[in-house]
């Protein structure tokens, strides 16, 4: 489906809220692991040179794997037109919703041509009820959006969350919490003095720049996020790649999740067609990489080159 074909699908849920939209938080550690955590999940572009095997298959006959290839396609930020690039896309977009909230989730919509058709939006103000989900609009958008909440039953919401094993939405969103509590440049009593031409005494820059780091390296522990700091001024070798490799352990349990997700949703619609992502590394590899690497069977370059994408 075309994006102008895409468009005439009209959702009963608000896709987003004007008034929610204003003023969003661009802290910069938060923005620097959401940006993170959705990067090469998937091959960027459907294209990777490490591993020669990669390959995205569609099962079932030709009819139910056009079903299940219009959905993945409708998913998509960007139109593809070949398979590998399409699922490479809609599973980097999935990943992106789940990196900034914690979850995604979309609106199921049965089109006039009788097929499904599938659009994001907001799980800001989304309650679950029994059989249904409940979205409450915000006073502010009354006027513009012509309803105070809306009702949608729950046969016609996908909804999908951050693995557990990955500390599941709550835990996730805990982790973003945590993060937005200091800035690395600086404290906010500090950056107005400086506006003011205030030299604030008894404050350390570097000490606060140093805990700030360590802070921040406890709080994405189970990440092995490394804040983009590839210097190792303040870390072994050693620990830098293992780092690398935890990351990449988290990003394949998130490609998987979201892999066996795309299924459950196909099997829920009655398409009979099972999507297959082949030749990446399983979580499984990468933590046999992790024990190779600490029983010092292999070098670090070798390590990298097995999780990397």
């Amino acid at each position: 489906m075309t994006r102008r074909q895409r468009q005439r699908i009209k959702p009963t849920a608000a896709t987003h809220f004007p008034s929610l939209s204003q003023g969003l938080d661009l802290n910069q550690n938060v923005y620097m692991f959401t940006q993170d955590v959705q990067l090469a999940v998937m091959p960027i572009g459907g294209r990777t040179e490490k591993h020669k095997d990669f390959n995205v298959l569609l099962n079932g006959s030709q009819a139910e794997r056009e079903k299940a290839e219009q959905l993945i396609g409708e998913i998509c930020r960007y139109e593809k037109h070949d398979l590998k690039s399409m699922v490479c896309n809609a599973v980097e977009e999935i990943s992106r919703h789940i990196a900034w909230e914690g979850c995604a989730v979309y609106e199921l919509i049965l089109g006039d041509d009788g097929l499904q058709h599938i659009l994001n939006f907001t799980p800001k103000n989304l309650w679950r009820l029994p059989g249904c989900y409940v979205q409450i609009i915000p006073h502010r958008d009354w006027n513009l959006l012509k309803k105070k909440f809306v009702v949608v039953p729950a046969s016609r919401i996908w909804y999908l969350e951050m693995p557990q094993d990955l500390g599941g939405r709550r835990g996730y969103k805990s982790v973003l919490k945590r993060l937005r509590r200091f800035e690395h440049i600086g404290p906010e009593f500090w950056k107005k003095d400086l506006d003011h031409g205030v030299k604030s005494r008894n404050f350390d820059f570097q000490l606060y720049t140093r805990s700030s780091e360590i802070y921040d390296g406890q709080v994405t522990r189970a990440w092995g996020w490394n804040r983009r700091d590839w210097s190792q001024e303040r870390c072994t070798e050693f620990f830098t790649f293992y780092k690398l490799i935890r990351f990449k352990w988290a990003q394949a349990m998130l490609r998987e999740h979201i892999v066996a997700e795309l299924n459950g949703l196909f099997t829920d619609l009655g398409i009979k067609s099972e999507l297959k992502v082949v030749g990446l590394p399983s979580p499984e590899d990468v933590l046999q990489t992790e024990r190779d690497l600490l029983e010092g069977i292999i070098t670090f370059a070798a390590a990298s080159d097995r999780v990397r994408l």
